[in-house]
């Protein structure tokens, strides 16, 4: 209970217990079928939804949205499909951090693991803790959590070639609803997907991937896999249509009378492939289950159709849904026998040589295990003997269905997978389908695993020959087919060989397939998002389009859960030179010398898989193998003194970082000086600097003191840096007073500030950079910051000088005995001071730029949707100038229609958040202004009166009654009603024409356009 009492008061802050209480909260209503509270997707994450909740609440609640409806349906699907657009909006529109992208995929997959942990109280509180410390963005932080999290990191610029072309959903074999599986393609980095379903392509499942990816910037491709009777085997085929406009054009053509037609004919092999599965379940339980139950020692009951079906969902059922099943429910029974024994206190040898066994065995356990021991195969891997029992479809030879497609869809590409395949067959299945198969599943990484690929090298090397048209490669592996088939002992071995000493003497045709479209290769995990200890997680990546750093770990093999594939992949970078249209003379002169340009660095990857199985190559996986999560529940917060810092209180921690530089200080003068006063107060004068530096810093780069009348000085003050800075500026006062001014200066080169002031303040100045470079490196500083922040070591000598003689000069217009040892005891300090003043230039200018882009980006959101929302509005008034409507107050007809349409709560919204950044954001007044300034004057007009909106007190607090921003709306509602006339008033300073007083109270022009107020006569 005591050390209960002392995490509870030193550990963690109170916003973690808050965030935790806050998901159990949410929880208890998602498990009493409720509805989570959903904010207005129109509000911007950096608007007026901040005076609601915390960031961290507001995401873990989205997150609760996306993952809980996994339902089939629009419904579900329009609410995954908001909660994942506000779940980006909210981190990369939300967050102004350095590494915004691998901020964002970090936060999203520890929510993750927030909502699924439950029950354990420190391990949550843990989790809350890393959240909210992400959120800051500190590089050296989020770059722990990525390897914490087997995740790649991945260029800021996000142009990595990083991809999986096989990967499944819920409405498959998957686990996961289409929105889900996108998100976690982006949380891995994958740019490019495709989502491969059987038979036919469930029309919700398709809109909702392709709008997903949509969403998260992803380029996502649809294929249908159908399986081809070849040789008395089957033959798996992936067809991708292609050419489409966009989603609205792809769900045109699934609604085609031609292509609803075709699907009613693959329904027929869904439900037989369902029948197979559902007999190979029969014969599990009536064979494979009690070899199952005889080797783990367990009676486990037949599994029923019913219950399986139930576990499948609203997906198509598989065998590995079988696997997975199974690995449930002999793991559930595993577990209750251990949990019996260890509920004992004493066991006896043979017990606990089964407790051992047991421990064994649930460690060994997995889905992919029970279902290659357990489950018979052969009804799935072969046909039946009588083709006939096949529906129409799976009857149909390779060539036979690619002319089936034809007549659906006129692009495609068509994807032979190679799973099961060796090279004879696929070069007979290339030449009967005479080009019109398009792409090789070259690699696979599940059949990789499993040993099920072994000619996927030479059938590349058939890839290459035919693209280059080389006739004596081709020869001779079309005698290598023949040779192999001789060698063999298959019943149709004559008819093979027949077969392919025909292709032999054709291969002028068979090289003028693929004479002028290339055959192109996929690469695909084929995963189904089930957790795995033997099969690898989705997506692959080119090492060379990765950072320098990651790339260097990767080939060291310092991240050992990912592996480099036997696979080269041929990439060559882009670079494009846009030019800036910077006016003036410093435009024209960067322009002159190749300066005036953006730099847009993009990554081509020809040829994916230009050679396999030449050693490790250039792919590396993105997923990992996966680790079981710990079973036990935490009993104390803490296991060492690293997680004793990382989870202590922030405000102890600033505390303790302030107090220790403080004391490094404090000390070094003390035994360092002989002046009573240095000795003292010279730590105080010392990290006094910085502190005022940074306060007078940050104040400005945000805005300063007149900003905004709801912006104190100290909002703009991040004290979490204000400690780093003093923490890291206290341990200098060693390096600098001591080491180097006074060993190295003053006792070995005998220099002093009196005799040589320019070699002391430069010796002090360059050890001041080279230690500030240092601890920058230290803290995974962006190179940017750590080259000005090295600038200032040069840029101070000449001010250290200037400060030097001003002391100097004060000191003998006081004529105050000793100045050459004063002036040599101050040094460090006098040289302290002016790099204080050069960085604190530097860093402010830095901090204000990225404050103003951080507004622009905002507001430039905001006027989009304004203009938009306009534009709409021009279409419900096509006889009108609206700007000139605008302009005379009266004039304006009333439109009874428009509230219905719900255009004037959003422009309600609009208004809100526009009003919010101006008021409560740094540097919004100024991001403004440039904008006003590139506006025309209708543009600013419209501006001006649709802000107006906002004197329709009734209907605002309405609208926040209603669940604007959800149940806590007091203080954004109390924020509108007292602020919403200031903010007027400031945003005259942009109206065109500015008008009399009288005119001004007028504000009714545009109320004239989009009706009365709630409660008003119209």
């Amino acid at each position: 209970m005591a050390f209960k009492r002392f995490y509870q008061g030193f550990l963690f802050d109170r916003a973690d217990y808050e965030l935790v209480r806050g998901i159990d909260a949410a929880q208890a209503v998602a498990d009493g079928r409720g509805r989570l509270p959903v904010f207005a997707p129109e509000l911007h994450p950096r608007g007026i939804r901040e005076l609601a909740e915390p960031q961290s609440l507001r995401l873990v609640r989205t997150m609760m949205n996306l993952l809980d409806t996994f339902e089939a349906g629009s419904e579900a699907m329009e609410r995954r499909l908001a909660a994942l657009q506000a779940l980006r909006d909210e981190l990369l529109e939300g967050l102004d951090v350095p590494l915004r992208y691998n901020t964002a995929r970090v936060i999203l997959q520890i929510i993750k693991e927030l909502i699924r942990l439950r029950g354990d109280w420190l391990r949550r509180l843990r989790l809350a803790h890393d959240l909210r410390s992400a959120m800051l963005g500190n590089p050296l932080f989020i770059r722990k959590l990525l390897r914490r999290y087997r995740l790649v990191e991945m260029p800021e610029h996000w142009i990595p070639v990083a991809f999986d072309q096989h990967v499944h959903d819920a409405n498959t074999k998957g686990r996961k609803s289409p929105a889900h599986l996108i998100m976690d393609a982006w949380i891995k980095g994958i740019v490019q997907v495709q989502v491969i379903y059987y038979n036919y392509v469930p029309r919700d499942a398709a809109e909702e991937v392709m709008r997903a990816a949509g969403i998260m910037k992803m380029e996502a491709r649809i294929g249908v896999e159908f399986r081809s009777l070849f040789r008395g085997r089957f033959a798996e085929l992936i067809w991708t249509p292609c050419g489409f406009s966009g989603v609205a054009d792809y769900l045109k053509f699934l609604d085609r009378p031609r292509t609803q037609e075709f699907v009613r004919r693959c329904r027929k092999a869904a439900n037989y492939r369902r029948k197979i599965v559902l007999e190979t379940l029969k014969r599990f339980n009536e064979h494979g289950r009690r070899e199952l139950n005889k080797y783990y020692g367990i009676e486990m009951p037949p599994v029923t159709e019913e219950e399986f079906l139930i576990s499948v969902r609203y997906g198509q059922p598989s065998l590995e849904h079988i696997g997975e099943l199974l690995n449930n429910r002999v793991r559930a029974l595993l577990q209750a026998e251990l949990d019996r024994m260890d509920g004992r206190e004493k066991l006896k040898h043979a017990a606990e040589l089964r407790r051992q066994e047991l421990n064994s065995m649930l460690g060994k356990l997995s889905a992919e295990l029970l279902s290659g021991r357990y489950v018979d195969r052969s009804l799935w891997n072969l046909p039946p003997a009588d083709s006939a029992a096949l529906p129409e479809l799976n009857r149909l030879a390779p060539a036979e269905l690619v002319n089936e497609l034809h007549k659906v869809a006129s692009g495609f590409r068509m994807t032979l997978n190679l799973t099961g395949l060796r090279l004879e067959d696929a070069i007979e299945i290339l030449y009967d389908c005479r080009g019109d198969l398009t792409t090789l599943e070259i690699f696979n990484l599940k059949d990789d695993s499993a040993g099920e690929r072994p000619d996927d090298s030479v059938i590349n090397s058939l890839r290459h020959a035919l693209n280059s048209g080389n006739v004596v490669k081709l020869k001779n592996l079309i005698r290598l087919a023949m040779e192999r088939v001789k060698a063999g002992g298959a019943r149709d071995r004559a008819d093979r060989l027949e077969r392919l000493g025909h292709i032999l003497r054709d291969m002028s045709n068979f090289l003028t397939f693929y004479a002028r479209t290339p055959l192109t290769v996929s690469i695909g995990s084929d995963s189904a998002s089930r957790p795995s200890p033997q099969v690898h997680g989705m997506g692959m990546v080119v090492v060379d389009t990765l950072t320098t750093p990651v790339r260097r770990m990767i080939v060291q093999k310092r991240l050992p859960e990912l592996s480099l594939l036997q696979v080269h992949s041929e990439v060559y970078k882009v670079l494009s030179y846009l030019p800036k249209n910077t006016p003036g003379f410093g435009g024209r002169l960067a322009r002159r010398f190749g300066f005036g340009s953006y730099v847009k660095i993009e990554w081509q990857c020809p040829d994916p898989a230009q050679s396999i199985d030449r050693g490790p190559g250039n792919l590396a996986t993105l997923g990992g193998f996966y680790v079981p999560p710990a079973g036990s529940r935490l009993l104390q917060p803490v296991e060492s003194l690293g997680e004793c810092w990382r989870y202590l209180n922030s405000n102890l921690k600033i505390f303790l970082k302030v107090l220790t530089g403080f004391l490094a200080a404090f000390f070094t003068f003390y035994y360092n000086s002989d002046w009573w006063f240095l000795m003292w107060f010279g730590a105080v004068i010392w990290l006094g600097i910085t502190c005022v530096r940074n306060i007078i810093q940050l104040v400005w780069a945000g805005g300063g003191f007149r900003s905004s009348p709801l912006l104190k000085w100290n909002d703009f003050v991040s004290w979490q840096r204000v400690a780093d800075s003093l923490f890291y500026t206290g341990l200098s006062v060693p390096v600098l007073d001591y080491l180097v001014k006074t060993v190295l200066l003053q006792r070995v080169l005998g220099w002093t500030a009196e005799e040589q002031p320019v070699l002391v303040f430069s010796g002090i100045a360059l050890a001041n950079g080279f230690y500030i470079t240092g601890h920058n490196l230290l803290r995974a500083f962006p190179k940017s910051a750590v080259i000005g922040n090295w600038l200032r070591a040069p840029l101070s000598i000449p001010l250290a000088l200037v400060f030097n003689s001003i002391f100097g000069g004060v000191l003998s217009l006081l004529q105050v005995p000793g100045i050459e040892g004063i002036l040599q005891q101050w040094a460090a300090i006098v040289s302290k001071l002016a790099s204080d003043v050069i960085g604190g230039v530097i860093e402010s200018l830095a901090d204000r730029k990225r404050n103003i882009a951080a507004r622009l980006r905002d507001f430039g959101c905001k006027l989009r949707e304004l203009y938009a929302l306009t534009a709409k509005l021009e279409l419900l008034l096509p006889e009108k100038n609206l700007p000139e409507l605008l302009k005379g107050h009266k004039s304006f007809v009333r439109l009874s229609g428009l509230k219905r349409s719900n255009l004037v709560n959003l422009f309600y919204i609009n208004a809100l958040d526009m009003m919010y950044i101006w008021m409560r954001q740094p540097q919004a007044v100024t991001a403004m202004r440039e904008l006003m300034e590139r506006a025309t004057p209708e543009e600013r007009g419209v501006f001006l009166k649709t802000q107006e909106i906002l004197y329709r007190e009734k209907s605002i607090t309405k609208l926040f009654l209603n669940g604007l921003v959800g149940s806590n709306f007091s203080r954004a509602l109390a924020f509108y009603l007292h602020y919403y006339r200031h903010y007027l008033e400031e945003l005259r300073q942009f109206d065109p024409q500015p008008e009399k007083a009288e005119d001004a109270a007028d504000w009714k022009g545009f109320t004239a356009v989009i009706g009365p107020e709630d409660g008003e006569e119209s």
